[in-house]
């Protein structure tokens, strides 16, 4: 079984057929069996949904066009999508991004969300935000990784908060909730806790990006991660430790310096194996369609059986 996001005649041009495709479902009116629409859940209006830092300040992130999962407008938009997908016949929902900033927003990783929605779900980050404050004025690796492990907290009661209610919804009308995640661990970084995700989804389909620019490709954001550690004063030693720690890469100097390339396919397939055992049955790979990719699609569609293309 293969699924596809992006050009699907790209595919086809390669002898590939895809067995679902997964489409905006902005740009969904009619029922089709091959398609399973797609959310972006954080979809944003304005400055004013966007997610709030430490410091007070409103940001968009992403593609700067998403906003904080605990506002009252976005939980709306996504319920509306909800109900809108299941008015065109659908039995599944994709949902992408419902989640925070990740390491691609710079300084937004660390810093977000602390709005008053934020605040009132989570009431510790009251402390936290004060406690941020103070680390990035004197970093240190093991206060900095204190703090994360704290956000990501929070970062879980956001996801599934949303998550929870939009589970009550789609089980009341017969929908089933999948959702694009980050690969753990960073996933839990961004509000993405994996038992939390289970609870909740039917399928797990985790994005095992290696060579794109863009949020949750996996290159981009370990480069990004580098820039805001290095900005913070860490040594590159520290560095590639921090980024064993939230990533579970063990990345060389060599390869950290060489990121805009992509990543070594040997990285991703030991997330893939990973992520695999957490997720069990559950676990469907989503794979960047490139060269170094497309030769290893039958060994992949052998020992996953389902997997999911993104095809630029």
């Amino acid at each position: 079984m293969i699924g596809v996001f992006g050009k699907v005649s790209k595919i086809k041009n390669l002898g590939l057929k895809p067995d679902v495709i997964y489409t905006s479902l902005d740009k969904i009116n009619t029922f089709d069996e091959k398609l399973v629409p797609l959310l972006w859940v954080p979809k944003a209006m304005n400055i004013d949904e966007g997610v709030e830092d430490i410091y007070g300040r409103k940001y968009l992130f992403a593609f700067n066009n998403s906003g904080c999962i605990a506002k009252p407008g976005i939980i709306n938009y996504s319920l509306e999508a909800l109900e809108r997908a299941h008015s065109l016949g659908y039995k599944k929902l994709m949902l992408d991004a419902i989640r925070l900033p990740s390491p691609i927003d710079g300084l937004y990783f660390l810093t977000t969300c602390f709005c008053s929605y934020s605040l009132e779900l989570y009431s510790k980050l009251r402390h936290l935000r004060d406690s941020f404050k103070n680390i990035l004025r004197r970093p240190t690796r093991q206060g900095l990784l204190e703090l994360l492990d704290e956000l990501a907290y929070a970062r879980t009661e956001h996801v599934e908060n949303l998550l929870s209610i939009l589970y009550d919804r789609a089980k009341e009308l017969d929908v089933k909730l999948i959702a694009a995640v980050f690969p753990y661990p960073l996933s839990r970084y961004v509000g993405q806790e994996p038992k939390v995700l289970e609870k909740y989804l039917s399928r797990v389909h985790v994005m095992l990006y290696h060579k794109c620019s863009g949020a949750a490709c996996l290159n981009a954001e370990v480069k990004h991660l580098v820039k805001t550690l290095r900005d913070l004063g860490f040594n590159y030693d520290v560095i590639q430790e921090i980024i064993e720690d939230l990533v579970k890469l063990k990345l060389s100097l060599e390869e950290i310096n060489s990121l805009d390339q992509g990543l070594n396919i040997k990285h991703i397939e030991g997330l893939a194996k990973l992520n695999k055992i957490i997720y069990g049955n559950k676990f469907i790979p989503i794979i960047w369609l490139d060269e170094n990719t497309h030769c290893r699609l039958e060994s992949y569609l052998g020992e996953y059986q389902y997997i999911d293309l993104f095809v630029s």
